[in-house]
C-alpha cells in the first residue's frame, strides 16, 4: 500500500517476437537507407585499411630481420602504415559525422510518431496509462532505441572486420586459424545462453524507469495535498523505495551486460596462449617465420575484438528492443472512439441532441448507462443534477466524444455523431470544466487556443461578455501576461473566467458546463452569472450543476441516479412534486438561496414572536 501503489500495475507481457521486432525495425530505418549506405561505405574502407596495416607491419619486420635488408622497402611499409592509419581516422570521422546526421533525424521522427499517436487516442487510453509512464516512453525509451540504431551500424562494421580478418588468418597459417576458429562456438554458446536473461532484465529495467517517472509526476502534481497533510517524509520514503527498485534493476542490467566481457576475454586469452605456443613451435622448426607469427598474433587481436563487440551487442540490443516493444505498445494502440470511414466535415450545427438507447461502460460489465434516452431541443438550457456517480459527467463526455459508447446512437440535428469528422464536430462544442487547464504562455494565447485566427474585436467581445476585462486590466502586462503551468499565478476564479472567454470565442452551438462554477468565490460567481445570459444565448446548453444559481434559470432539469433519468421538469415543478429533486435541493442547494435561513434560526424567530 502507499501513494505510488497504483503505478506498479503495468505488467511485463511479451507481445512481439524477435523476428517481428527486427522486421519492423528494418521498415523504420528504411527511409534512412542513404545514410546507412554511406556509413557502410566508410566502414568498408576503414575495415580494408585495418586489415592491411598488420600486413605492412609483418612485412617490415621480416625485411628488417634479413641480413640483406632493404631499408627503402621497410621505410615504404612504414609510410604505408601511417597513410592507412590516417585513412582509418578519416573514415571514422566521416562515419561518426554521418551517424550524427542520421541518428537525430531518426530519433526526431520516432518521437513525433509516438507523440502524434498519443494525440489520436481517446480518454480511455489515458485512463490506462499514467502521464509519467507515457513521458518515459517518449523520452527514455525513444532515446534507448535510437542508441540501438547506432549500435547496429557499429556491430555490422565489427562483424565485417571479423570475417575479413579470419580470411587473412587462413592465408597466413591455416592450422593456427582452425585452432582459433574452435573457440568461436564457445563464445556463441555463452552469448546465446545469457541473451534471454538480458531480455527479461531489460524489460524490468524499462518498467522501473517508467515507475520512477510516474512517481515523480504524481508527487509534484499532488504536492499541495502532501503538504496539507504533512506527509512529506512519508512520500519521500515511498519514492525512495521506488527509486531503490530502479537502482536494483539498473544494477542487475549492468551486471548482466558486463559479465560477458570477463568470460569472453578469458576465452580469447586462452586461445592466444595456445596460438603463441604452437606458433613458437612452428617458428622453431622453420614451418613459419617470426614475422608471420607476429602478424598472426596482431590479426588474432583484431579477430577477437569485433567478436566481443558483437557478443556485447546482444544484451544492449535486448535493452533497445525492450524499449522498442514499449514504444510499439503505443504505436499499435488504436483509439476506441472511431468515426465512420465515410465521415464528413460539417460547418455549423443547430444543436438538437438526441440520445437513443445508449449503452456505455468504462470497464467491461460495469455499465454506466443502459438504454439511455434523452432529447434536448435546439437552444434549450438543460441542467443535470444527481449524486456523485449518477452519470452526469459521463453523459457530457460521451457527447464530447471523449469515450466511445457500446450501444445505441447519439445524434445531432438528426446526424449520427460518428458520421461527422471529429475535428469539425468539436469545433461546434464549447466545454468548460470544473478543473480548468491553462497552458504555459500568455493570457491571449490561452483565450485564442481554439480559434487562433480570431479578430481583435471578436477576442475583446468574448472577454467583455464574461466580464473578464477587469481581470485583464489589473494584470501587469494585460493580455500579454505570462502564466505558468496549469495557470499558476491566477486564482481559481480568474482561470474560470479565462476558460469561459476561451469557450465563447469559439462561438459554439452546443455549450457544456461541467460544474464550471463550483470552484469560484461568491464575487466571481456573481460576475459569471451576469455573463451566463450572454454565454448561453442562442445555444443548446448542458449544465452539470453544483450551484443553485446555475440551474434556477434552466429550461429543464433532469435528475440522474445510477445512470438513469428518474425525474425531469422545471425547478418549480420538481419542487412541487417533492421527489428526488426536492431531497437533493434541501441537501445541496437550498442553503445557497438568498432567503435561506437555518432551521434553528427559524425556530428561534418563531419563539421570539410568541
Amino acid at each position: 500500500m502507499g501513494i505510488y501503489s497504483g503505478i506498479f500495475n503495468e505488467q511485463i507481457v511479451r507481445k512481439y517476437s524477435d523476428r517481428e521486432l527486427f522486421t519492423r525495425y528494418i521498415k523504420r530505418v528504411a527511409p534512412f537507407r542513404k545514410n546507412i549506405i554511406r556509413i557502410s561505405l566508410f566502414v568498408l574502407i576503414s575495415t580494408i585499411a585495418e586489415i592491411i596495416i598488420p600486413l605492412l607491419v609483418g612485412f617490415a619486420i621480416d625485411e628488417l630481420s634479413k641480413v640483406n635488408r632493404d631499408i627503402i622497402l621497410a621505410s615504404s611499409a612504414g609510410l604505408g602504415y601511417l597513410i592507412l592509419f590516417l585513412v582509418t581516422w578519416i573514415m571514422f570521422f566521416l562515419q561518426r559525422r554521418e551517424i550524427g546526421r542520421f541518428a537525430p533525424f531518426f530519433l526526431d521522427n520516432l518521437r513525433m510518431d509516438i507523440f502524434d499517436k498519443l494525440q489520436e487516442q481517446d480518454m480511455s487510453f489515458f485512463d490506462k496509462y499514467e502521464s509519467g509512464r507515457l513521458n518515459s516512453r517518449v523520452s527514455n525509451d525513444a532515446l534507448d532505441f535510437g542508441n540501438t540504431t547506432i549500435l547496429i551500424t557499429d556491430t555490422v562494421a565489427n562483424f565485417l572486420i571479423s570475417i575479413l580478418t579470419f580470411g587473412i588468418l587462413m592465408w597466413l597459417n591455416s592450422t593456427l586459424a582452425l585452432i582459433t576458429l574452435a573457440s568461436v562456438p564457445i563464445i556463441i554458446l555463452v552469448m546465446f545462453s545469457l541473451r534471454r536473461i538480458a531480455r527479461i532484465v531489460s524489460r524490468a529495467y524499462r518498467k522501473s524507469i517508467g515507475n520512477v517517472n510516474a512517481a515523480m509526476v504524481e508527487a509534484i502534481e499532488g504536492i499541495h495535498v502532501c503538504k496539507s497533510y504533512g506527509q512529506e517524509a512519508t512520500v519521500s520514503e515511498q519514492f525512495g523505495k521506488t527509486n531503490k527498485d530502479y537502482f536494483k534493476t539498473g544494477f542487475r542490467l549492468t551486471a548482466y551486460t558486463h559479465m560477458w566481457r570477463p568470460l569472453l576475454e578469458t576465452i580469447s586469452s586462452i586461445t592466444l596462449i595456445i596460438i603463441i605456443y604452437f606458433g613458437g613451435q612452428f617458428a622453431l622448426v622453420g614451418i613459419a617465420n617470426p614475422g608471420t607469427i607476429f602478424m598472426f598474433v596482431l590479426y588474432l587481436q583484431r579477430f577477437f575484438r569485433p567478436i566481443m563487440v558483437v557478443a556485447l551487442f546482444f544484451p544492449q540490443l535486448s535493452s533497445g528492443m525492450a524499449a522498442y516493444e514499449r514504444i510499439l505498445d503505443i504505436l499499435d494502440s488504436e483509439p476506441l472512439v472511431k468515426q465512420n470511414s465515410q465521415a464528413f466535415e460539417i460547418d455549423k450545427l443547430e444543436g438538437e441532441i438526441c440520445f437513443q438507447n445508449v449503452d456505455f461502460c468504462y470497464r467491461d460489465g460495469e455499465w454506466v448507462f443502459r438504454d439511455l434516452n434523452l432529447q434536448i431541443k435546439k437552444g434549450e438550457k438543460l441542467a443535470i443534477v444527481g449524486h456523485t456517480g449518477a452519470g452526469k459527467s459521463s453523459l457530457a463526455k460521451l457527447l464530447s466524444r471523449y469515450y466511445e459508447f457500446q450501444g445505441g446512437t447519439i445524434k445531432i440535428d438528426g446526424i449520427d455523431i460518428r458520421d461527422i469528422r471529429i475535428d469539425s464536430y468539436r469545433r461546434n462544442l464549447g466545454i468548460v470544466h470544473q478543473d480548468v487547464f491553462l497552458f504555459s504562455g500568455t493570457i491571449e494565447e490561452n483565450i485564442r487556443y481554439g480559434r487562433q485566427d480570431a479578430s481583435e474585436e471578436d477576442l475583446w467581445n468574448a472577454i467583455r461578455a464574461v466580464h473578464a476585462e477587469e481581470l485583464i486590466e489589473y494584470l501587469p502586462e494585460g493580455l500579454q501576461t505570462q502564466i505558468g503551468e496549469r495557470g499558476k499565478g491566477l486564482s481559481a476564479g480568474q482561470k474560470q473566467l479565462i476558460s469561459f472567454a476561451r469557450a465563447l470565442l469559439m462561438d459554439p452551438k452546443i455549450l457544456i458546463l461541467d460544474e464550471a462554477t463550483s470552484s469560484v468565490d461568491a464575487y466571481t460567481e456573481a460576475i459569471i452569472q451576469e455573463a451566463l445570459d450572454v454565454l448561453l444565448a442562442d445555444r443548446t446548453s448542458i449544465i452539470i450543476a453544483h450551484r443553485l444559481s446555475t440551474i434556477l434559470n434552466a429550461d429543464r432539469i433532469i435528475v440522474m441516479e445510477h445512470g438513469k433519468i428518474i425525474e425531469e421538469g422545471t425547478h418549480k415543478s420538481l419542487l412541487e412534486k417533492g421527489g428526488k429533486y426536492g431531497k437533493l435541493y434541501k441537501k445541496y442547494f437550498e442553503h445557497q438561496s438568498l432567503d435561506w435561513q437555518p432551521s434553528h434560526m427559524i425556530q428561534s424567530i418563531k419563539s421570539s414572536e410568541r
